[in-house]
């Protein structure tokens, strides 16, 4: 399997899993109104991902020092290739062992469950992170990328030490539902459940969290702010158990005429989320347990003999304060980054709601108008608590950041809180025919908004804002927001030949014509300042300056929205400024596709049938454009900026011909 998402061959992955099951089950009916039923469950799923080839830089003359599984890294030439590798893991999974049972009464009008379960998950990672190196290449030296590429003197260089991480996590859960027939055309549904989950554990108890100016008495050797499991209030998992999680759920089943043909559906409840070993485990990625090394190449330029006076691919350590790190052996290192756990950290919970009206409208048509809600709270979000500050002589140099950090001895100190929101609303419609006239289908439409405080929608907890400081400016919808998505699924078997013929019968009739129509309007995008830190906390995730409408009554392919409401902030020292442009300001083209398919059997015998199927993805050839190019260059006018150099795929048509005897 390849590795990564990159654009140009570069590595695979080879993955070998297995997972073993195990379930007993119990059914004991008490009576003819009580039932009562168990199930024991035990899952072990192991396995494991390593890249190939196992070639490292070292391999090709670096001084670069793997540790792990060597193999190749990754670089990113800005604007012209990628070449992407993907984290592995010689070892990976875990067992999960689970007891539930659940007593249902029926008596009279109610219909009662009790229940709960018990469940241990005990897991394993081994896990190389980013060891193979991962390299980034801006103009920062040349003022073209691919030439800073070819001479190897990257802008940025990241690598981490692998780490073994161990997460031990119980949950139990109790609940009550009462299913109350309080009139023959309304049934109400009520519940309470209570969830624990218990902080996620390391057996080897490797867990921290960040307070500013407090030593630790655990590990003398950390910097101030560190502080670990047994110092004052860091309990195993950080954080102590939370007892309150208690969910009540209503909802009502009504048939308002009396006649079948109308039933209308409401409900509400609160529902507790639970925390996972990736977000908890995160911790043993940093100091003092592995270290993940991210440092801007301050000295990104050469000698005048053309020597690289900082990093480069063939001494990737060059010039790096403390001299070469790896292999880790849990030291600190100047600058190195932490992640905790927010000592307050709460479980993320939701209001969900939903109401829909459903009506038989023709003995074979139904149609349903449905609004679905949901409200998220507390939403984890790891935000930088050594955020850089602002002096006078303020730069964005990798040494200007560190020395401008309220605690020097670290890097960005990631804290992981539960301080974030998110929401979605929508409109849902679907009208349903069975086989009528020859013809069923199914088509829906939603129209609906998804919105988030900060960018959630990511692979891990570590968000990608602006500012750490001033969080209100990421406020926008989601990645994936969609406000119109129209889908149809069409089975149409024009059967109308009704003469004596039974050649005619054969080739005009049992043919079956299935069309998927799918629709979408566009996914939300920003516009970026490129490589420029114009705010100066030493990341390159800044929003681009908007100077008027950046919204175009008729856009095309070679200019989808209106390039000159944007310029690039530029870094001047001790003036920091972050874009004004929101997140998620714009969107990108529609999406729109039709697959077909014609299929025929044909009975040759009483035992023979030979089947025909001719298939067709996007039939019609639409075009259905990519994303607009987003990142704002400095100097002349970029030719990638807010042009779309790239579409769907088209179309594809397959045959094929199955013989059954």
């Amino acid at each position: 399997m390849r590795a990564g998402t990159g654009n140009l061959p570069w590595a695979s992955q080879q993955f070998d899993w297995r997972q073993h099951n195990l379930n007993l089950s119990d059914v004991w009916v008490i009576d003819p109104t009580k039932i009562n039923q168990a199930w024991i469950t035990f899952t072990r799923n192991y396995g494991g991902r390593l890249n190939v080839p196992q070639t490292s830089l070292a391999d090709l003359g670096s001084t670069f020092t793997p540790q792990g599984t060597p193999s190749l890294p990754q670089i990113t030439v800005s604007g012209f290739f990628t070449l992407t590798n993907a984290i592995g893991g010689p070892r990976a999974g875990g067992n999960f062992y689970s007891v539930r049972d659940v007593f249902s009464w029926t008596k009279r009008r109610h219909a009662l469950k009790l229940g709960g379960e018990l469940s241990l998950e005990k897991d394993i990672q081994d896990t190389l992170l980013n060891n193979y190196g991962v390299f980034t290449f801006n103009n920062s030296v040349t003022k073209n990328a691919l030439a800073d590429f070819l001479v190897g003197i990257p802008s940025a260089v990241t690598q981490d030490a692998p780490v073994r991480a161990y997460y031990d996590s119980w949950y139990t859960a109790l609940f009550a539902q009462d299913d109350f027939r309080i009139h023959p055309r309304l049934t109400l549904n009520l519940g309470l459940r209570w969830d624990i989950q218990t902080p996620i554990t390391d057996p080897q108890n490797r867990v921290d969290t960040y307070v500013a100016g407090q030593k630790s008495s655990v590990n003398p050797l950390a910097p101030a702010g560190q502080l670990f499991y047994g110092d004052p209030g860091v309990e195993r998992g950080v954080v102590p158990m939370r007892w309150h999680h208690v969910s009540p759920r209503v909802g009502l089943a009504w048939d308002p005429f009396g006649d079948g043909k109308t039933s209308v559906h409401a409900a509400a409840g609160v529902f507790y989320g639970s925390i996972s070993g990736n977000e908890w485990g995160t911790m043993t990625n940093f100091e003092p347990f592995a270290i993940r090394l991210t440092f801007t190449n301050t000295n990104a330029k050469t000698s005048a003999a053309g020597v690289p006076l900082g990093a480069s691919l063939s001494n990737p350590y060059n010039a790096f304060v403390g001299g070469n790190p790896f292999p880790y052996k849990g030291t600190f290192v100047s600058g190195g980054g932490i992640f905790g756990i927010a000592q307050n950290f709460q479980w993320p919970y939701s209001y969900q709601l939903n109401t829909s009206i459903q009506r038989q409208v023709a003995k074979d048509l139904s149609v349903t108008a449905s609004y679905v809600g949901s409200l998220f709270h507390d939403l984890p979000f790891a935000r930088d608590a050594n955020y850089p500050v602002v002096t006078p002589t303020a730069t964005s140099a990798g040494a200007s950041v560190l020395a401008r950090r309220p605690n020097p001895a670290f890097g960005a100190v990631l804290m992981m809180a539960s301080d974030q929101t998110a929401s979605y609303n929508g409109l849902q419609v679907t009208a349903v025919q069975r086989m009528s006239r020859h013809v069923t289908f199914n088509t829906f439409y939603t129209f609906s908004k998804t919105f988030n405080s900060v960018e959630l929608q990511n692979n891990t907890t570590q968000g990608l804002a602006q500012n750490y400081g001033n969080l209100r400016e990421d406020r926008g919808v989601a990645d994936t927001d969609q406000r119109h998505v129209f889908g149809a699924s069409v089975n149409y078997e024009p059967n109308y030949y009704r003469g004596g013929s039974a050649i005619a019968r054969n080739i005009l009739n049992g043919w079956a014509i299935s069309p998927i129509v799918r629709l979408r309007s566009g996914l939300p995008f920003s516009v970026t300042n490129g490589s420029v830190d114009a705010n100066l906390d030493g990341n390159t995730n800044d929003r681009a300056q908007t100077t008027g409408d950046p919204h175009l009554s008729n856009p095309t392919a070679a200019q989808w929205f209106n390039t000159a409401a944007f310029v690039q902030n530029k870094a001047v020292t001790g003036v920091p400024v972050d874009g004004n442009s929101g997140r998620n300001i714009l969107y990108g083209p529609g999406y729109r596709t039709v697959d077909l398919a014609l299929s025929r059997d044909f009975h040759l015998k009483e035992r023979v049938m030979l089947r025909f199927r001719a298939e067709g993805t996007n039939a019609f050839n639409m075009v259905s454009l990519g994303q607009p190019g987003n990142v704002i260059s400095s100097g002349a006018t970029s030719t990638t900026f807010g042009v779309i150099r790239s579409a769907q795929a088209m179309r594809k048509l397959q045959f094929g011909m199955r013989l059954t005897f």
